[in-house]
């Protein structure tokens, strides 16, 4: 098994760098779980293991609003492709829950830099072979159910497939071919990202609010509470 990181025996393997300066993004983790009840353990993609001193809840909290995921969007995605256990996906990028989120055996790990996994015949664990940096390939050892595995992944697919069905959708209600669409990716700062999602945010609440004020108009003949509104836009913004 050498060469190999058993994420059921962390503890015993070796002291980890313990940091709260690192920000886990699409292009730099391959998988995170439970450290312990308060810690993280996250694999990097230069196969280096840190220590986040937040639950693993708190870090995909963060990471999905930093990834822009809102937590609702991911409940209704999920439930069309018939999951129960959700991701956090955005199109190509995928972190797949190995297993159900209140199994203490949980990792979520990166699909999209997945090589390949198997089944590891001696304990009927899942062994996953990641590409790391620099094209080195990096397996990690995950406690789970191959039919749960296979399943988690494929509705992560589904999800990923559903969101890059509905941008085409809008490549081509906007005229948007695929040579302007290369040239807005390559050419948008990550600073104008951030305002254009803002911007994007405030026009899919406004219009969200605008419906539910109008049907309240409608069937009641007056409209709800302002604490009302301010409770849906905070449910609709919920990573």
């Amino acid at each position: 098994m050498n060469g190999i990181i058993d994420i059921s025996r962390l503890g015993e393997l070796e002291d980890y760098l313990v940091t709260s300066g690192f920000q886990p993004r699409w292009d730099n983790v391959l998988l995170m779980t439970g450290y312990d009840r308060e810690r993280t353990y996250v694999l990097t993609r230069d196969g280096e293991g840190i220590i986040l001193p937040k639950r693993l809840k708190e870090v995909l909290h963060d990471f999905s609003e930093w990834a822009d995921v809102p937590r609702i969007e991911m409940q209704i995605l999920y439930r069309m492709v018939g999951g129960h256990t959700p991701g956090i996906i955005a199109g190509h990028y995928e972190l797949v829950p190995t297993c159900g989120q209140g199994n203490c055996r949980v990792a979520y790990y990166m699909a999209h830099y997945m090589d390949n996994y198997q089944l590891n015949q001696e304990n009927k664990n899942i062994l996953i072979t990641f590409k790391g940096a620099n094209q080195r390939l990096i397996t990690v050892m995950v406690d789970a159910c191959m039919a749960t595995f296979n399943r988690l992944l494929q509705q992560a697919h589904a999800v990923g497939k559903i969101q890059l069905e509905s941008v085409k959708n809008l490549c081509n209600k906007f005229g948007i071919g695929d040579q302007e669409l290369n040239h807005l990716s390559c050419t948008t700062t990550y600073h104008e990202r951030y305002l254009h999602r803002k911007q994007y945010e405030k026009v899919f609440l406004d219009q969200i609010l605008d419906g539910v004020k109008q049907t309240a108009d409608k069937c009641y003949g007056d409209d709800l509470s302002t604490v009302f509104y301010a409770q849906l836009r905070r449910t609709l913004t919920l990573y």
